[in-house]
């Protein structure tokens, strides 16, 4: 575990990220199904780490999880949600009524489809290899781009959103596309998936305009409204110990929570600091995640070397994959214990 380390997605990596991909399942939208979509991202990655400002609106930055040997997890960040095409979300709310005539009261939810996150940026495509999970390797994929944030923070949203991907049984079938979004579109979970990748406009065509009621959908749907994916409670539970909280929006397909919180509110952002890099052999508890922070030369891992009010310690073979020297700055925030989390998932 020592030496999983995050760094930007390269052209090189293309076989292994495609290998991922196909790991993926029904439901990660925002993993590129095919080898040309996902060269398109590395190289749109790579554009934009290369540039420096306001994110432009195809600017996506997309990390790797690396074993030293290969790509074995991705994820990403979308800067600028809604700068090129909209962001549609289901906000639920609660409507009640009473006839005091009659002393008879309702009450019910309404889902409206809204464009609630534009503007703000987006993490997602959180997917770890199997070789990889277990030990805190997807936090450690997960965690890193805040600490990237940090680096370039001009370049992201006051707020941070994230879909969960929401819940399938074991077929593969999802309770709420079937009862909302299948009834308009009359394609399948994955013909809209992958074509809500590249193309929103089918969306604000098809999606009925008028708020629709809970209490009219079959109980299955209902039932899985703001319901994680069984392999993504994990990833919520990361994020709502990260700050995050879910704000009764949902995705328009699969009912998955859509969770945000400030920036500068996300926990790994508030404990961050910049300490001068110590070379030594030492190992201490707790383990903190430390970066490199120069611009250019991103990476993150995981390291148990004594921490003072100035120095982080690393070894060697740690320091040199993040092409840190002794007595140069890395940006460190200390991790929570794997307990306080939960256990990551098995698929």
């Amino acid at each position: 575990m020592s030496m999983l380390s995050v760094r930007p997605a390269r052209a090189s990596d293309l076989d292994d990220l495609c290998a991922l991909a196909r790991e993926a399942g029904t439901g990660m939208t925002t993993v590129p199904g095919d080898p040309a979509a996902m060269a398109e991202r590395i190289a749109l990655s790579e554009a934009a780490f290369a540039g420096q400002g306001e994110a432009g609106p195809r600017d996506i930055f997309f990390f790797v999880l690396d074993d030293g040997e290969r790509a074995v997890g991705m994820a990403s960040i979308f800067p600028a949600l809604g700068a090129d095409r909209p962001f549609y979300s289901y906000r639920l709310s609660h409507l009640a009524a009473q006839t005091p005539e009659l002393d008879i009261r309702a009450s019910t939810d309404i889902l409206h489809l809204v464009n609630d996150f534009h503007g703000y940026t987006e993490v997602g495509t959180l997917l770890i290899g199997e070789s990889a999970r277990g030990k805190g390797a997807g936090r450690l994929l997960s965690l890193s781009r805040f600490l990237f944030m940090i680096t370039q923070r001009e370049r992201f949203s006051e707020r941070v959103m994230a879909e969960i991907r929401g819940w399938f049984d074991e077929e593969g079938r999802s309770p709420f596309w079937e009862a909302v979004a299948s009834r308009f579109f009359h394609l399948s979970f994955e013909e809209a998936d992958q074509r809500s990748a590249s193309d929103f406009r089918f969306i604000a065509d098809l999606m009925p305009k008028y708020p629709i009621y809970v209490e009219l959908l079959p109980e299955e749907a209902r039932e899985v409204i703001g319901k994680p994916h069984a392999t993504s409670g994990f990833a919520m539970k990361l994020l709502s110990a990260e700050g995050f909280e879910w704000t009764r929006c949902i995705d328009i397909f699969d009912a998955g929570p859509s969770l945000e919180v400030p920036l500068d509110r996300i926990r790994t952002v508030r404990r961050a600091r910049q300490l001068t890099v110590r070379i030594g052999d030492e190992e201490t508890k707790p383990k903190e995640l430390v970066a490199n922070s120069a611009i250019g030369r991103f990476g993150c891992m995981v390291a148990s070397g004594p921490i003072t009010e100035e120095t982080v310690t690393l070894k060697a073979a740690q320091a040199e994959r993040l092409g840190l020297k002794e007595g140069e700055a890395a940006l460190v925030s200390p991790l929570k214990p794997l307990g306080a989390v939960s256990k990551e998932p098995k698929a």
